[in-house]
């Protein structure tokens, strides 16, 4: 086996293989990620925001994955819906409970898009209001081209089936302009959700988007096919990201590292992050959890990478 390079620290052997990185290369270069769809022209992780970001021209569509107390995974970003939904008008009292203790038929209640409108009104539209929660399987969908299906009055339409799982419905999407995005996974503090990683894998199966499942897809699958983004056909549609370690092994058991994945890694300008040692036990994590990248929590408290994590960065990965 070639070994593009190898260092050993802390038990871990920084090494990044050929097949690695040809897995890397199955991401497009300076490829432009919809961070949560959008979080200035609609309501962030919304099927408008989702649209919007498809529309557009992204090459992913970034979502933040929990799960429900009844355990269907939901797109969102905050452990409670207080931010982004009204939940302390239709459940008074439990704005500040967490996700895991609503059922998705208490979930789909919930309007994801008044509050948008209210803070940000010169950017707010009509449509917004009552925008869903989603469940991960919609983001699929939408990066497939198509709407959540609804009933007249606009609630969606779903029905359940013989095990009392819900099955949700779509159609085509009028607006469709024909670019076909890949979908950027976060696993959303898994550590509170034992067995995530296999329900999303599970869920990848089921929907026909598992890049280890189903019809092989062709090596030479280009990122962009007649103008039109194309990453959502190409063997880099799935990247799976984590600030949790158990969570990157999870994934690494799983995907048996032939799927994109990143390790993210939070306040990287603290004074730990300058020492030596720990960046390198950083990377030896990350590659040997089979990562092919590395992220860092961008925010108001730090503001990347150091030059000399960045520059090791670059060496190994």
């Amino acid at each position: 086996m070639f070994f593009l390079l190898c260092v050993t620290f802390s038990g871990y052997s920084q090494v990044i293989t050929s097949e690695a990185k040809k897995v890397q290369g199955y991401m497009p270069a300076n490829a432009v990620i919809a961070h949560r769809g959008t979080v200035y022209w609609a309501p962030e992780l919304t099927e408008a925001a989702f649209r919007w970001a498809r529309n557009t021209g992204a090459d992913y569509v970034e979502l933040d994955v929990q799960r429900s107390k009844d355990g269907v995974l939901i797109v969102m970003h905050d452990r409670t819906f207080k931010r982004t939904t009204d939940v302390d008008k239709k459940f008074p009292s439990r704005e500040n409970d967490f996700i895991d203790s609503f059922t998705i038929e208490e979930i789909m209640k919930l309007d994801a898009g008044s509050t948008f409108n209210k803070k940000y009104p010169d950017r707010a539209r009509k449509n917004f209001v009552g925008q869903n929660v989603l469940v991960l399987e919609d983001v699929f969908r939408i990066a497939e081209g198509k709407i959540i299906k609804r009933n007249p009055d606009g609630s969606r339409v779903c029905h359940k089936d013989a095990t009392g799982k819900y099955v949700f419905e779509y159609e085509q999407d009028p607006a469709d302009n024909g670019n076909r995005p890949g979908v950027y996974i976060e696993t959303k503090d898994p550590d509170s959700y034992p067995g995530m990683e296999e329900q999303v894998y599970a869920d990848l199966t089921r929907i026909g988007w598992n890049p280890l499942e189903g019809a092989k897809i062709k090596d030479n699958e280009p990122f962009c096919k007649k103008g039109k983004v194309n990453v959502g056909n190409t063997k880099g549609k799935v990247l799976l990201q984590s600030f949790s370690r158990p969570g990157m092994q999870n994934i690494k058991r799983l995907f048996k590292e032939k799927v994109l994945t990143s390790f993210l890694i939070e306040n990287p300008k603290s004074n730990d992050f300058a020492k030596s040692e720990v960046m390198d036990e950083i990377i030896g994590f990350a590659v040997n959890t089979g990562a092919q990248f590395i992220g860092t929590n961008l925010g108001e408290t730090n503001d990347g990478l150091t030059p000399a994590f960045s520059e090791k960065i670059s060496r190994i990965l």
